[in-house]
């Protein structure tokens, strides 16, 4: 329930209704920002958006909290720990759909899961890259922050700029993906995972 909610507070808010670029620019920053902070910083909404008043000094708090201080949590270091089937079916997927430059082996498949790539992926379209990791994030088999996984242990880069996608990239791209009238993700990618689970 908790994602739905995240989805439609972004969905519902993401039309702008300005002609003036830097409002629209403006507009956008701070969405992903909240988009990270619901995602990524559940300790701060458990802290913030649970209180009988929420004022200004509250917001203030908050943002410095959001900008400055670390997250301290026990949280997962690594995507997903998939059995060698489970890889292997990843792995024809991923090269029959073109998800990287190059064709990649159940070795570097692995590898990524386990956040261990010591160079990062070129990714050829992200459109099909997140459609699957979103598949696997809604069935809970990777966790809630593996957009900060990615861009932490610079897992992913575009091929059409060439450097690791940082969080605000990522989120600014699923963001748009899934405001997008196509299906997100579609039954390839739902079937794909449904596949997983029944492997586990």
């Amino acid at each position: 329930m908790y994602d739905r909610y995240v989805n439609d507070f972004i969905s519902y808010h993401l039309p702008v209704f300005s002609q003036e670029e830097e409002s629209i620019r403006n507009h956008f920053r701070n969405l992903f920002s909240i988009y990270e902070l619901l995602t990524t910083r559940k300790d701060l909404v458990e802290k913030f958006f649970k209180l009988p008043e929420f004022g200004k000094k509250d917001f203030l708090e908050m943002v410095h909290s959001f900008n400055h201080i670390e997250y301290v949590v026990e949280t997962p270091h690594s995507l997903a720990t998939f059995n060698e089937n489970q890889i292997r079916l990843i792995t024809q997927f991923a090269n029959e759909s073109n998800f990287f430059v190059d064709t990649v082996d159940e070795r570097t498949v692995d590898l990524f899961f386990r956040c261990k790539l010591k160079r990062p992926l070129v990714v050829q379209n992200m459109r099909h890259v997140l459609q699957f990791m979103f598949a696997l994030s809604m069935q809970k088999m990777i966790p809630h922050n593996w957009v900060s996984l990615i861009a932490d242990n610079k897992l992913l880069s575009p091929q059409k700029t060439m450097k690791p996608s940082s969080r605000g990239a990522i989120s600014s791209r699923l963001t748009e993906l899934r405001a997008s009238t196509q299906p997100f993700p579609n039954e390839a990618y739902s079937n794909l995972v449904n596949q997983l689970k029944e492997m586990q």
